[in-house]
This record gives C-alpha cells, structure tokens and sequence, in this order.
C-alpha cells in the first residue's frame, strides 16, 4: 500500500509542480488571482501586455473553441509557429484537460522562456470560447 501511494504521488508532482514553481514570481501577486478562470479572464480583460495566454493543444482544437486572446503553440513547441512571443512575456498555457500543459511549458523553459505559468485545462473555462477560421 506504501509503495503505491508513493508511485500515486511522483505521478501527480511533475502535474503540480510547474504552476506553484512560477505563481510566486508573477509581477503585482497576481499568481494567487491567475490560477482561477475568473482571475485569468480578469488579466485578459486587463489587457496586460506582459502576458500571452497560449493554447498548446492541436490547430484543430484551438480553432474549435479557444481562451480568448490566446495564441496557439501546439505542443509548446515554439519554432513551429511564425510569431512566438517574446522570451521576457508571461506565458500562461492550457490544454484540454491540464495533463498536457505540463509537458509543453517544460518544453518552452528548454526554448529559453523564463516565465511559464502551467495554467490546466480549457474544460475548467465556463466563460464564452473564441472561435478561429483556420
């Protein structure tokens, strides 16, 4: 029993860990406010030019339904994409469901960026979607 509690729980850092790595270095304490959907639309209602909401699920996907504002880098894989954001923004990444986001914001650290806030999953947005023509 020991021993799959331990397993259970290296399994469920690596999701964790990331956003509570970065919420405290956010500029104006805004990692307490950001990891709720009524805090991120909040920033996006804000307008705040230091950060860039990022969709890293397919072209597909984020065509579909997408956070307002938020720009697609499927996978998190930057060189992909014809405008990636600037290395000193904010990144704030969804997925579907959050297991995903992880995986890409280690993959946009390795590329250099230095502030990535893994945020979860676009199921946990109630709030209206953006559609895309793509």
């Amino acid at each position: 029993m020991k021993r799959l509690s331990f397993i259970a729980l290296l399994l469920l850092l690596p999701l964790s860990s990331p956003l509570w790595a970065q919420a405290d270095s956010l500029p104006d304490g805004l990692g307490t406010d950001i990891r709720t959907p009524e805090g991120l639309r909040k920033l996006i209602e804000r307008k705040d030019p230091r950060f860039v909401i990022v969709d890293v699920r397919s072209p597909a996907e984020y065509a579909a339904g997408h956070i307002p504002t938020a720009i697609n880098i499927p996978g998190g894989i930057s060189a992909d994409v014809k405008a990636p954001p600037s290395k000193d923004k904010y990144l704030v990444l969804y997925c579907h469901g959050g297991m995903k986001s992880p995986a890409a914001g280690e993959k946009m650290r390795a590329d250099g960026y230095k502030h990535v806030l893994v945020w979860g999953g676009i199921v946990n947005w109630p709030y209206a979607r953006d559609v895309s023509s793509k």
